[in-house]
């Protein structure tokens, strides 16, 4: 699960960075950013699903 989180985590961050570069510095043609929310979503789920099943499993 360490393992799950740390790869969402860094998905996710990725994935926020390209999105923020779209809006700011060059635009994104309308299938990279719809990929772009998929990916986010996905990595989102991933994260508190690994997230909550540690927490869990510590307690």
């Amino acid at each position: 699960m360490k393992k799950l989180q740390l790869v969402s985590l860094l998905t996710l961050a990725s994935s926020v960075l390209l999105w923020t570069a779209g809006r700011g510095s060059f635009p994104l043609p309308d299938w990279a950013v719809r990929l772009n929310g998929v990916v986010m979503c996905a990595a989102m789920a991933a994260l508190v699903f690994s997230t909550v099943r540690l927490r869990i499993k510590n307690s």
